[in-house]
């Protein structure tokens, strides 16, 4: 386990790198979607309609959060509300065709910025770099399950 020392290194180090990177996307970005809309929207775009309740626990916010992000991603044309047959009381949000083009723009532009900001790592060190965080979100997962 790494020391006390270490991981304060490591949190400073992570929180300043994650603060740039979020700098850099916003200042290029065009503003179409955030990026917790676009996080919204890749689910939708992976696992189909989803219920609100369903995104918060995916996303580890508030349905309250994702009613909020969701309204502006209705109100946009970039999501829609479909109810079911069985029960027109449950509601489910599906992405929309705009929604599609719009996360497809996202992920282009945060490509572009991970591009510059690993310029000088080598293919091995960031090999390293996802095998320790799939190491860290294996171990979050085995836990949760505890």
């Amino acid at each position: 386990m790494a020391s006390h020392e270490r991981l304060t290194e490591f949190i400073k180090i992570y929180k300043e790198l994650n603060r740039r990177f979020a700098f850099e996307k916003n200042r290029f970005s065009d503003g179409v979607i955030s990026g917790s809309q676009a996080m919204i929207l890749h689910i939708l775009a992976e696992a189909g309609a989803q219920k609100v309740t369903s995104l918060a626990e995916t996303l580890f916010i508030t349905p309250g959060a994702v009613t909020s992000l969701s309204d502006k991603l209705i109100s946009g044309g970039y999501a829609k509300r479909i109810r079911t047959e069985e029960d027109r009381r449950v509601v489910y949000l599906e992405i929309t065709e705009k929604g599609r083009a719009a996360l497809q723009a996202y992920r282009e532009h945060t490509l572009k910025i991970a591009h510059y900001f690993f310029a000088g790592i080598s293919d091995e060190d960031m090999d390293h770099l996802i095998r320790i965080y799939r190491q860290t979100l294996n171990h979050l997962d085995n836990r949760q399950e505890e």
